[in-house]
């Protein structure tokens, strides 16, 4: 599969390394593409780089990997993105992206709902925005049991490649709901960054 990478910073870029690895073509962008040519390199012959467009047209999948203050702007550069999957890791902090994401934070929906607004024409899921880079970087695979990355989205055909490319990089895959349901992976949140099985986040939601 093809992957346009927008944003190839911690989680971005780790979650790139991870997916060419993996066997898919992975092309890692950010403002400033020629900054990219290492992570191109660690992740080995099936990535490249370059512009936030030029990801956006190569991807199958876009995974959107930006600050919170900066998804406005990336929906501006690759507009609406019409019926295309797009897995989007972004959290709001109001320390770092302003008044804009603790509106959000106060607000009753999930961050993830205003992300998809901004591409009213793609499938946005949200996914890998709980889970701590190092975390992403370091325990794919583990044993005995996989680390669970629970994901949201509305688009049901699309739920089967996001657990497919979960799956591909190690992890496990939980699917919690829609993205308006995904409150409970946001910042300070009862899954967000903690280290749990499938089974756990399972029973977790059951619980609810």
């Amino acid at each position: 599969m093809k992957i346009g990478i927008i944003g190839s910073g911690n989680i971005g870029g780790n979650l790139g390394i991870h997916l060419a690895k993996a066997g898919h073509q992975v092309l890692f962008s950010s403002r400033h593409p020629e900054q990219l040519h290492d992570l191109a390199k660690e992740a080995g012959d099936n990535a490249t780089t370059g512009t936030i467009r030029e990801a956006a047209d190569f991807g199958n999948v876009i995974i959107l990997s930006v600050p919170f203050w900066a998804v406005e702007e990336v929906a501006g550069k690759i507009g609406p993105q019409e019926g295309k999957l797009i897995i989007e890791t972004v959290n709001p902090y109001p320390q770092r992206d302003g008044e804009m994401a603790q509106k959000v934070r106060d607000s009753n929906r999930a961050a993830s709902e205003f992300v998809a607004e901004h591409f009213p024409e793609a499938h946005v899921f949200k996914a890998f925005n709980a889970i701590y880079f190092k975390d992403l970087r370091d325990q794919p695979f583990r044993k005995p049991a996989r680390r669970a990355v629970p994901y949201a989205g509305d688009h049901q055909p699309s739920k089967q490649i996001v657990e497919q490319l979960i799956d591909d990089i190690g992890f496990a895959p939980v699917y919690i709901g829609k993205l308006s349901e995904s409150h409970i992976i946001d910042p300070e949140q009862e899954l967000y960054t903690k280290d749990k099985t499938a089974d756990e986040v399972k029973q977790i939601l059951e619980e609810r």
